[in-house]
Formats: structure tokens, C-alpha cells, sequence
């Protein structure tokens, strides 16, 4: 599962945790079974739950490349461009990132469907096969030998032992989330040729197909170039794909993105001649959508569905969005876990969840898993039950390390609870519920104050770890929440802050096979976590809602399917 960290309400912007492709789905299958889910209530559309029909999460106004004409342009928002164009990067891991470079960073041995089913790409890789030798797992890769990155350099061995070598450690000298797989992986090496791979595990880790959702350029294995070298630079050189950047294509005074056809490109030729990406704020958003300045939008506040519904020639995907968002307290600076569980315990989600929704034609029970989506048949509430009034479980667990209260506040050692909220953006949701989140928190005795930033500095902030508490929330863009799990919870991710107990859980989930029963070990890995701990819980998930202009075909609501932006065009 891969993971994006999003501000407060529907900003289409995120930190990924999960990467784009993430880590491997579960056997193909999203627990999507076959009785009706979702519906509508009051007029309202109902957020889907287990037994939900696959065909009613996602909509991108699907059509053959036959039905579209040659050419054309997109031009679509970002809420962040940059600085660090690296996605790898702890700075550089934005959705919005992701999104960018997908179209010109395209190197990877899998694709996933709308139901999560992942499936091996020909442009990359001819097989890909586990087995073992003696008590060792090991996996046999027969890459495409047709596949170079821009430079001509070979997508081979080298290109695998350096995207292995850069992500096995986290904390080390490559600035990466998480180690994932590659921390278990003892040795890549070439068979008969460079294009014939074996990998070798030094323990078992499962997915196995979490392996190289994502290939380095060689150049990349020198981390001062892996950490540094993407800082307003997309190296196209060091890519591939269906689109390419040209001299001027990134306009960092604008803040545009320009990627046209890749001519060295070996796989489907593109539909699109040119694709445009452009950082805006909201207010910005929303007035290029209705001058015709953009051609989709996401739309996740009342204002914003409201005015792109009433802008002429537009069309309607609906769908599930794959975000799980509430509260991301940063361990790294609210460092007294029983703070954290207060902060949990003052969380009032239902009257978030009210702010976040109103006006908007949409409902939900209050999700309570980071990990698992709520139609997914893993899916279990992870959130913190307070026996009692939060009040009373605030007061005792502050009270139990020590705090007492210093007029309105808590304070220890003659210090006060005294941390703050950051919001990014102008947008009135994301005020609306940093302001009723800091009167819950000061009638629960903490201090809390709203740390206003603009937009455009999310990537920093958040990828810097520069925040006491946000709203931020992340993309569960796979049904697997193995890799999510292992980012999210254990201590080698969180500079050592964590629990033995828990990374031996997690130890072991990675050796489960079974996709089922490491799946709902994972759930019980997060329950465990959010209790004791109290880093991240869930308040949210929402609807996909994307306008887009009239005509515009395979763009809209994805679910967990992998844009192919190879097929993304205008209708005859």
C-alpha cells in the first residue's frame, strides 16, 4: 500500500508514504464482494462499506484509444510543485509529486486495476517468479531487454541493485520514507546477463511483487545525487515513459510543468501531445475551472462542488477516494505519548466530519483505520474507544504522567501542554476545523494554536517534519496494508520512537504468506499502535468527485487503477 500524506479537507495534494504503486494488492482482490454497498439517504450518497459493488467506486469516462482524437492538451492543477522533485525523497514524497513524474519517471514492474489486481508490465519485465533455494525465498526477474531510461541507459541488474541499494535502509544516508522490502533483500544479481535477475532474500517478506513498483536510474545510487540532485530539476534525462520534458518544459518563476511524447519511448504512443501541470491554491483552482484555464478538478468542500457543477460543459466523475485523513501528531516534536493520547481522546471527529461535509451531497459512518478503506473486507476500527467522557480520559491519562492543571492548561516540570495545528491554505474548511479542534482541545486543557502556512509550502512543512499536529491525511492507493503498516508503525521509520513489542508484531506480519491473515495481523498491529501510541488516526475518507471538461476520457475517479496516461484523451 502506498501512502500520501493530505492536508485537512479534499486538497488534492499529498504526502505518500505508499508510493504511487505502493506495495503489491492482495491476491487481486479489494474485498469488494458482490451484494450493494453505498446508496443515498436524504438525497445524500452514503460512503461505501463491505459489500460494496466494484463498479460503483470508480468512473473515468472509460473509451478506446480509437474513439479519441490525435492530439490535444490537458491542463491539470497541482497544489504543490516541488521543491524536490524526487518522490523517494522523505521532502519529495507529495501525491502531487507522484502524479508529475509518473508521466516522465515511468520505470516499474507493475500496474494496478480498479480492484487492486497488479499485473506485471511487458514494457519492463518478459516474468517475474518466486521460488526458493534451499530455505531461502528468492525471485527470478527476465527484464525486457528493450527498455532504456532517456539517456540509453539500460533498464538491467544495475539499474535493480540501485534501486535496492538507495531504499534499504531508512535513516541512513539515503533520505528515504521506509526500507519496505528492500531492507530484506540480501542480493540482486545477474544470471546468464545483465537482463536476467535473481534476487535473494535474506528473510521472507511478503508481497513478494512489492519489489520494484519502482526502478532507479543508476545515477541514483550516489545519495548526495539521490538526496540533492532533483531540487528543481525533473532529470528527464534520467527517465522514461510516455512523455519527456524539453528544454523549458519546468517554468519554476510559473510553477508549470509542460511533458510532451517521449520519442524514445518503446511502449503505446500517448493520445495527448502535451499535458500541462499547474501549482495552484484553491481560490486559484476554482477560477481557472470556470475561465477555462484548467480541464479537471477535484472537488472535495461544498464551494467547490457547487461552483463546477454550475460551469457550463463540464462532466461528473464520482467515486471513492483512496484518503484516509484526520489527525497526524508528530512524535518527533510532541514527544510525551500520553499528550498524543489526549490529543486523541479531545478529537471530536463527528463535528469535523460535520464541518468537512456540509453542503456537499455525502455521508459516512466515521472511519477508523489508516490502513484498510471500509468496503475493503479487512477493514476494522482502529480508532481509540474512550470509556466514559474524553474529558475524564484526558484528565486521567495526563494526569497518570504527571500533569496537573495550571489555570486553564495542563503543564508539567512549570511547562505547558503547548503545541499547534497547521493548516496550509485559505481554504474556510480547513479553518473551520482547526478552529473547532483548538476549542476542543483547550476545554480538554491543552494549548493548542492554528499555525496558518500557505499552500504552496505543504511539501516542505510536511515532508521536513516542520508540524506539531496537522490534519494531513494519506493515499491508501492499495488494498495490501503490509508496506503501509511497516511504514506507518514501526520505529525505524519514526527515528526510533515506537515500541520493541510492536516491531516484533510487524517482524512477524512480514512473514505471513497469506494475504488474508497478514492483512488482518495488520489491523491488529494498528489498533495496538493508536493505543499505546497515538501518532496517526483516522477521521475521514470522503468522496472522489472530479470535474472535467466535456469530452475528457479514462481522467476522473481512478480508484486503486494506475493512470495510463498513454490512453487519457478528448472523444471524437
Amino acid at each position: 500500500m502506498s501512502i500520501s500524506k493530505t492536508p485537512a479537507a479534499f486538497i488534492p495534494h499529498a504526502l505518500t508514504r505508499r508510493s504511487l504503486l505502493g506495495v503489491a494488492a492482495a491476491a487481486g482482490t479489494v474485498g469488494v464482494l458482490s451484494a450493494c454497498g453505498g446508496g443515498a439517504k436524504d438525497g445524500k450518497t452514503t460512503a461505501p462499506r463491505q459489500g460494496a459493488n466494484l463498479k460503483d467506486l470508480y468512473d473515468i469516462n472509460a473509451h478506446e484509444v480509437s474513439e479519441l482524437k490525435q492530439g490535444g492538451t490537458l491542463r491539470l492543477p497541482v497544489g504543490s510543485m516541488g521543491p524536490d522533485f524526487n518522490p523517494r525523497t522523505t521532502s519529495g514524497n507529495m501525491t502531487d509529486t507522484q502524479t508529475i513524474m509518473s508521466t516522465i519517471h515511468d520505470a516499474g514492474l507493475w500496474t494496478l486495476d480498479f480492484d487492486g489486481t497488479k499485473t506485471l508490465r511487458k514494457e519492463y519485465a518478459q516474468s517475474f517468479t518466486p521460488g526458493k533455494e534451499g530455505e531461502k525465498v528468492i525471485v527470478k526477474i527476465v527484464l525486457n531487454p528493450q527498455a532504456k531510461f532517456n539517456d540509453g541507459t539500460p533498464i538491467d541488474v544495475k539499474a535493480l541493485q540501485a534501486t535496492w541499494k538507495t531504499q534499504q535502509k531508512a535513516n541512513g544516508e539515503y533520505n528515504i520514507v521506509a526500507s519496505d522490502i528492500y531492507g530484506y533483500v540480501e542480493s540482486v544479481e545477474a544470471e546468464e546477463d545483465n537482463f536476467h535477475v535473481k534476487v535473494t532474500f535474506s528473510k521472507p517478506f511478503y508481497p513478494l511483487n512489492a519489489l520494484f513498483t519502482f526502478i532507479l536510474h543508476p545515477a541514483l545510487e550516489d545519495p548526495k545525487v539521490f538526496n540533492e540532485s532533483f531540487v528543481d530539476n525533473l532529470h528527464p534525462e534520467w527517465g522514461c515513459g510516455p512523455f519527456t520534458i524539453k528544454d523549458g518544459g519546468f517554468n519554476s518563476s510559473e510553477k508549470t510543468v509542460t511533458v510532451v511524447p517521449n520519442d524514445k519511448w518503446w511502449g503505446d504512443k500517448p493520445v495527448l501531445e502535451k499535458i500541462i501541470f499547474r501549482q495552484m491554491d484553491e481560490p486559484a483552482k476554482k477560477a481557472a475551472f470556470k475561465n477555462d484555464e484548467i480541464d479537471a478538478a477535484a472537488a472535495g468542500t461544498a464551494s467547490a462542488y457547487s461552483e463546477f457543477k454550475a460551469v457550463a460543459g463540464t462532466e461528473l466523475h464520482k467515486g471513492v477516494r483512496l484518503h484516509v485523513s484526520g489527525i497526524d501528531v508528530n512524535p518527533r516534536r510532541v514527544k510525551d505519548a500520553a499528550v498524543r493520547k489526549a490529543i486523541f481522546y479531545g478529537l471530536d471527529r463527528e463535528a469535523l466530519a460535520k464541518i468537512r461535509y456540509q453542503g456537499l451531497p455525502y455521508e459516512e459512518e466515521i472511519p477508523g483505520s489508516m490502513l484498510h478503506m471500509p468496503f475493503s473486507e479487512y477493514y476494522q476500527d482502529a480508532f481509540p474507544k474512550v470509556e466514559g467522557s474524553p474529558k475524564d480520559a484526558i484528565k486521567k491519562v495526563l494526569e497518570d504522567a504527571g500533569y496537573t492543571k495550571d489555570g486553564e492548561f495542563y503543564a508539567k516540570d512549570g511547562q505547558q501542554i503547548h503545541y499547534k495545528i497547521v493548516i496550509f491554505g485559505d481554504d474556510p474548511v480547513d479553518k473551520g476545523m482547526a478552529q473547532t479542534f483548538t476549542r476542543n482541545m483547550k476545554e480538554a486543557g491543552l494549548n493548542i494554536e492554528v499555525d496558518q502556512h500557505p499552500e504552496g509550502d505543504f511539501g516542505r512543512v510536511l515532508g521536513n517534519w516542520e508540524y506539531d499536529i496537522t490534519f494531513a491525511g494519506y493515499e491508501a492507493n492499495n488494498p495490501d496494508a503490509t508496506v503501509a503498516t511497516q511504514q506507518f508503525f514501526h520505529s525505524s521509520n519514526s527515528d526510533g520512537i515506537g515500541s520493541p513489542e510492536i516491531d516484533a508484531m510487524i517482524d512477524e506480519m512480514l512473514l505471513i504468506e497469506d494475504d488474508k491473515e497478514r492483512n488482518l495481523k495488520c489491523d491488529e498491529i494498528e489498533k495496538k499502535h493508536t493505543a499505546e501510541l497515538a501518532f496517526l488516526g483516522c477521521a475521514a475518507n470522503g468522496p472522489h468527485y472530479v470535474f472535467t471538461k466535456k469530452g475528457l476520457a479514462n481522467y476522473g475517479a481512478f480508484l486503486f487503477k494506475t493512470i495510463d496516461w498513454t490512453k487519457v484523451g478528448w472523444v471524437k
